[in-house]
């Protein structure tokens, strides 16, 4: 069951109305199109899955991510080109998730194991460094 990062009640406290309404009535009803702002909330999660997944095995919707979601199906309403102050919002939403998949931003306090970078390798500490004498015979 994919996770739900953020609801239409979410994207109404942190927008206007008139907002909302504009971006999803594209047939000009005058009423807020909600299928349309939960196609965009899942467009968002999709994304937010790809990063966060490339960290995390096991995580819920916290905060940030509930913001991230918003931020980014805010976005993804937009048709045409969105105005610089939300393209600046958007790319600051992908850069925190960068920031996630890379271990630079934590979601997790710490708790989840981080899922290792390639599966089964196997991680040496130091450097190790050959000499001709280490090598010499190995042909």
């Amino acid at each position: 069951m994919p996770i739900v990062y953020a609801t239409l009640a979410d994207m109404q406290a942190r927008f206007r109305p008139e907002q909302l309404i504009q971006l999803s009535d594209w047939d000009g009803t005058g009423a807020l199109d909600q299928a349309r702002i939960d196609q965009a909330i899942a467009r968002a999660g999709n994304r937010i899955d790809g990063y966060v997944a490339a960290k995390y095995s096991n995580w819920t919707a916290v905060p940030v991510l509930v913001d991230l979601a918003c931020d980014i199906a805010f976005y993804e309403l937009h048709r045409a080109t969105p105005p610089e102050g939300v393209e600046k919002k958007h790319k600051a939403a992908i850069d925190t998730l960068k920031d996630i998949a890379a271990g630079r931003y934590k979601i997790d306090g710490g708790d989840v194991a981080a899922v290792p970078a390639r599966p089964g390798a196997i991680h040496i500490a130091g450097r190790k460094r050959f000499t001709r004498d280490q090598l010499d015979g190995a042909m």
